[in-house]
């Protein structure tokens, strides 16, 4: 009789540990799931932020290069009318 009471509570504990274990693998997995997940969205919104600020900068720099077109069209304007003038 001690002997199948001995028996029993060993494999009650052995159950009880076995479940403990899984369910506390499976929540440290869900855990592990949420973190990598907001560090992905942080990732990807880093990545939105820093194109944004890629496309602002190429559109200034389109801004620059018309100017620069305007200007050099206007001082070639000027040196032909500079040239035509001296002959």
């Amino acid at each position: 009789m001690q002997i199948e009471i001995t028996l029993l509570i060993s494999m009650v504990s052995a159950l009880v540990g076995m479940f403990t274990g899984m369910y506390g693998a499976k929540r440290t997995s869900d855990a592990d799931i949420a973190r990598a997940s907001r560090e992905t969205a942080t990732i990807i919104s880093e990545i939105g932020y820093v194109k944004a600020g890629i496309d602002d900068i190429k559109h200034k720099q389109e801004k620059q290069d018309e100017r620069h077109y305007s200007l050099a069209a206007r001082v070639s304007k000027i040196e032909a009318a500079m040239t035509a003038h001296i002959m």
